[in-house]
This record gives structure tokens, C-alpha cells and sequence, in this order.
């Protein structure tokens, strides 16, 4: 695997883990998180503090000659927000294509309780309190991780049914891409 270095804290990674920047025609810094935008690009870690410390010490400007807009870390994060939940809201397509998910707060109550292999769950954002603490209860007692992302409505739609508050996928390699996918969310969102 390739490596490339942190234009902020200047530690040497795997392309893979490190998050891609290129500069647009327009001349502004863009957020190339599936690393396929053509041209040369700069990286961070995937960490909120070196993003920041990348945009304060004008490291983008050192690495594009073009850059004509001085990026925003608040601008660059929000769109690195929602390029990661794009991302986690494609592998759970996959997932439900694929047929490793179980959706639904009973049906999922009844797979961990089973101990059927569930490896990740998925809560909806507005989830009531009662339900989410049933389900963590079972999860946490079988070290299965939940993780509360996307409301019921939108749940619902990458499942390709009505709302769901609540969906959990079998051990498979999919469901470790999305638990990994959803670290990193966390991490950059600032809810780690």
C-alpha cells in the first residue's frame, strides 16, 4: 500500500487511513474522501486536530499553487462529514443487498438474544429511550457495538422498507468496513 505523509503533524500512513484534498478548477480545496478526483492531492490524518492544524498553519496553500480560496476547517469538515455518512449509508445498501442485515427493533431483539452472530447494530436517531436501552442492554451483553446514526425515516430507505429504528448486521467483512467507517465518523464528527 502506498504511504503519504500528514501535511499537519507530518506522520507517514497508508494512503488508505489518511484523508485525500484536491484542488478544484475553481481553485478551492476539495474533500476527496473515496480518493478518486483527479489531480494532486494533499493529506491528512483522519483526525479533526490535524485538520485543523492543516488549514491554521496554511499548509493547503503550501501543497496548491492554484489554491485561489482559503479553505475553512469548518467548511472542509462538514463536507467530510457528509461524504463519511454518504459512504456508511452505501455500505449498509450493500449490506441489505448482500443479505446480512436484520431490521426491525423485535426481529434484532430476538437475533442478539438468539446469539445468531450479529457483529454490529445500528440505532436510529429517534429512537425512543426505551427501545434504545432495551437493545443496548442485549447488544452490550453479547459485545456486539451499537451505534446510534441516520433516523428511522432514512433507516427505512437503505433498507428499502418503511421506517426502521433499529438494524443489525452478521459477522462479515461488510459489517467490520462499517464499524470502521463509523469510528472514523465519530472521530471527525467529535463524537468519540
Amino acid at each position: 500500500m502506498p504511504q503519504r505523509s500528514c501535511i499537519a503533524c507530518r506522520k507517514v500512513l497508508d494512503q488508505s487511513i489518511l484523508v485525500r484534498y484536491v484542488l478544484s478548477p475553481q481553485g478551492e480545496v476539495l474533500v476527496d474522501y473515496g480518493q478518486k478526483l483527479p489531480g494532486r492531492g494533499g493529506y491528512t490524518c483522519c483526525d479533526i486536530t490535524c485538520l485543523e492544524t492543516a488549514v491554521k498553519r496554511s499548509q493547503f496553500k503550501r501543497i496548491f499553487t492554484g489554491l485561489s480560496v482559503a479553505p475553512t476547517c469548518q467548511g472542509l469538515k462538514e463536507d467530510l462529514v457528509r461524504q463519511v455518512r454518504q459512504r456508511i449509508a452505501n455500505l449498509v445498501g450493500m449490506a441489505r443487498k448482500s443479505g446480512v442485515v436484520v431490521s426491525g427493533s423485535r426481529l434484532v431483539m430476538t437475533e442478539l438474544g438468539r446469539d445468531s452472530g450479529l457483529s454490529l447494530v445500528l440505532l436510529s436517531e429517534d429512537l425512543s429511550a426505551t427501545i434504545a436501552s432495551k437493545v443496548k442492554s442485549i447488544a452490550e451483553s453479547r459485545g456486539v457495538p451499537c451505534y446510534v446514526i441516520f433516523d428511522k425515516g432514512y433507516l427505512g430507505q437503505l433498507m428499502g422498507k418503511g421506517e426502521r429504528s433499529v438494524v443489525a448486521l452478521s459477522s462479515s467483512p461488510l459489517a467490520e468496513t462499517i464499524n470502521d467507517e463509523i469510528l472514523r465518523y465519530k472521530q471527525i464528527a467529535g463524537e468519540a
